[in-house]
């Protein structure tokens, strides 16, 4: 090999790694940082079987609850009979309890209350992305 080859051949390297470091640097300048946004909800339950509050698909997100008390919350995933309930808790006025949704949302994942009577429950819903 020539030392003109050699020369060429590194200034070709250096022009794609000085490509690489320009994207990166673009991307990184350009990227809006995640951060939570809370969205406070009030939503009228009336008593009986699980009421859905939220339904999400492909998505992720939270809700935090605290009363009333005896009230139980879950995440519902899927439909019908392939149906899966998780993180089933019940609310004591004392303590946050907080529903996460995750990767299983793909299908569909439905945040549910059952309260033990008919009123208001304050709530909310919490969901993280770029500002």
């Amino acid at each position: 090999m020539t030392s003109t080859t050699i020369s060429i051949k590194r200034l070709v390297a250096l022009f794609a790694a000085a490509a690489v470091a320009a994207t990166l640097l673009a991307a990184t300048l350009g990227a809006n940082p995640a951060s939570a946004n809370v969205s406070q909800r009030t939503s009228y339950v009336k008593s009986g079987d699980y009421r859905t509050l939220a339904t999400l698909w492909n998505t992720t997100a939270q809700a935090a609850f605290q009363c009333p008390a005896g009230a139980k919350i879950r995440v519902l995933y899927g439909g019908w009979i392939f149906s899966k309930s998780r993180q089933e808790q019940t609310l004591d006025c004392v303590t946050e309890k907080r529903l996460s949704v995750g990767a299983w949302s793909a299908l569909v994942a439905r945040m549910q209350i059952k309260v033990p009577q008919s009123g208001y429950v304050n709530w909310a819903y919490i969901t993280t992305g770029p500002n």
